[in-house]
């Protein structure tokens, strides 16, 4: 097999490609016709017609295979090839030859958190009691599947993302999540968020990716004096 070829330049993944070239060699004493190769993986191989005499080789026309998503997953594509001679008399002999090509695998993941406008619950502007609504968006950003992805906020809560695998480049949204707004949040002037989602490769530790919002809450004191003369 030869070196894996980057079609769309990103590094080895699903798309990519591997060419198998076949050389069969008589290495017997007599005259083998038809000679042929088999390559499951691959469908079928074309060998040049006619006799195969003792001590020469034939190159049958090589063979363009794509990588498939599983084979990422799998880090390797295990391809196995066999030849088939027949001599002038008796059964067909054959050769069996493997190859197996490495894939790099590389797990990564990004989380886009992302903080609503705070929702003025009660009307009267931004205090405690009102809510800010948070949403998060989980991207492939690896060569392999992801599954299952997580996400954590410690702040609002658990969050909720959909069940399966999460393919390479494809994005999940989890669950919104309502936060609401304390007093101590008030008198800081700011809400600051901080989510974590983390995903499962097939091999290896989990990936994890960080994000992290701020939410300006807009602050007024203000305060009022009744003052009264005793009669």
């Amino acid at each position: 097999a030869s070196a894996i070829t980057d079609v769309d330049g990103n590094g080895p993944d699903a798309g990519d490609t591997s060419t198998y070239g076949f050389a069969v060699t008589n290495t017997g004493n007599v005259t083998l016709d038809p000679v042929t190769v088999t390559a499951p993986l691959l469908g079928p191989i074309t060998c040049p017609p006619g006799a195969l005499a003792p001590g020469a080789t034939v190159n049958c026309i090589a063979v363009t295979y794509t990588i498939t998503a599983d084979d990422v997953d799998a880090g390797t594509v295990n391809n196995t090839a066999t030849a088939s001679g027949t001599p002038p008399t008796g059964p067909p002999v054959t050769a069996t030859d493997s190859t197996s090509t490495t894939i790099a695998r590389v797990p990564a993941i990004s989380l886009d958190k992302v903080a609503g406008a705070i929702t003025d619950v009660d009307g009267n502007g931004p205090d405690a009691g009102d809510t800010i609504t948070y949403t998060f968006a989980v991207t492939n950003t690896g060569k392999v599947t992801i599954e299952p992805v997580t996400v954590t906020e410690p702040k609002v809560g658990p969050v909720t993302c959909p069940a399966g695998a999460l393919n390479p480049g494809a994005t999940v949204n989890c669950t919104a999540v309502t936060y609401t707004l304390t007093q101590a949040d008030v008198d800081a002037g700011t809400v600051v968020n901080t989510a974590t989602a983390s995903g499962t490769p097939p091999t290896g530790p989990p990936v994890t990716s960080t994000d992290s919002t701020t939410t300006p809450v807009t602050r007024t004191p203000a305060i009022a004096l009744e003052k009264t003369a005793g009669a």
